[in-house]
């Protein structure tokens, strides 16, 4: 069975724009969260947007070997931008860039692998391809890593680890992983429990307009019973948003 892409904003590079939204309902402070499901539709950390040019345009530099061409093709057949929408087409580009390096591409191959797009679900394989871009210094496919850790997809479960990988990713400002840093500080997995480094790390993420670290800061003020349970319960829900 296909994995269904939670979408969730991220940040800057290679995001899309669509969030899951919290709302906070009565006085005990239950959290609802509402969230975009899509099967085959737009992801969640890489961008929609070309550079304007068809495949056409770009297959020449793509056939010579140029990986930014490569990948602008794989996004624009992964989008159905500029090109008919085809996934193995998208699946075949992505891989070529990524086979040279270029870390976009190894993201957006392992998010491929990882949901199931062009390929068959593959979730070690995904978190190779993960790891190659995150060793690249990319955002994103560090907080992929650090989600992959701390569920225990594919690889024994290491919070030390994730909070490492996340770590990486909230230096650089990804939204998601400051969120996710700042829960981990806050129930004390893989690093010393913190509840102001939690606080810290949530507020960089909610100045950012990452609505999960801001609902989660309401709840933790607030005080209410089980703060912990409730925080636990989001982490796996965005334990999908890749």
């Amino acid at each position: 069975m296909q994995r269904k892409e939670i979408k969730l904003k991220h940040k800057a590079s290679f995001v899309s724009v669509e969030a899951g939204r919290f709302t906070l309902l009565g006085a005990g402070v239950l959290l609802l969260l509402t969230i975009v499901i899509s099967g085959l539709s737009t992801g969640t950390a890489m961008s929609a947007d070309t550079d304007g040019r068809s495949p056409e345009v770009l297959i020449e530099p793509a056939d010579n070997g140029n990986p930014e061409a490569q990948f602008q093709i794989g996004v624009a057949y992964y989008y159905g931008k500029e090109a008919p929408k085809n996934q193995e087409a998208a699946f075949i580009w992505f891989r070529k860039a990524a086979e040279q390096g270029y870390a976009a591409a190894q993201y957006a191959l392992g998010r491929m692998y990882y949901y199931g797009h062009g390929i068959g679900q593959d979730e070690k394989e995904a978190i190779q391809w993960f790891r190659k871009a995150a060793e690249s210094d990319y955002a994103d496919a560090q907080f992929a890593l650090g989600v992959m850790y701390q569920f225990g997809k594919s690889v024994e479960k290491d919070f030390k680890e994730a909070a490492k990988w996340y770590r990486y990713a909230a230096e650089k400002g990804l939204a998601a992983a400051q969120y996710a840093l700042g829960t981990m500080y806050h129930l004390g997995q893989g690093v010393m429990k913190d509840a102001k480094e939690g606080i810290r790390w949530l507020r960089k993420a909610a100045e950012q307009n990452y609505e999960p670290a801001s609902q989660t800061l309401v709840i933790i003020e607030s005080g209410g019973p089980n703060i912990d349970g409730k925080i636990q319960e989001i982490q796996v829900l965005l334990s999908e948003s890749l």
